[in-house]
């Protein structure tokens, strides 16, 4: 979102929300990842809002954001998929 902690933490609460759904819908276990992608999305976007409000900067909410960013959606993308 990038707009401002509040706006975080409600997109990822609702998000968060769906991808709870998702997987609760789910009927294979080989469709888990894909169905979680929301969850993950949604927890990103919470993890997000604690940097706002953490300021930044580098600190535990920002590695987790940074890691959640950048090499486990390149993983988990293709896996979900596949």
């Amino acid at each position: 979102m990038c707009w401002s902690a509040t706006a975080d933490l409600v997109a990822g609460t609702a998000v968060a929300a769906i991808g709870v759904a998702c997987v609760a819908c789910v009927r294979r276990a080989r469709d888990l990842p894909l169905a979680a992608l929301p969850l993950f999305l949604g927890v990103h976007q919470l993890v997000e809002s604690a940097v706002w409000r953490a300021g930044g900067g580098t600190g535990p909410a920002t590695l987790a954001w940074a890691v959640m960013a950048l090499p486990l959606p390149a993983v988990w993308v293709p896996l979900g998929v596949r």
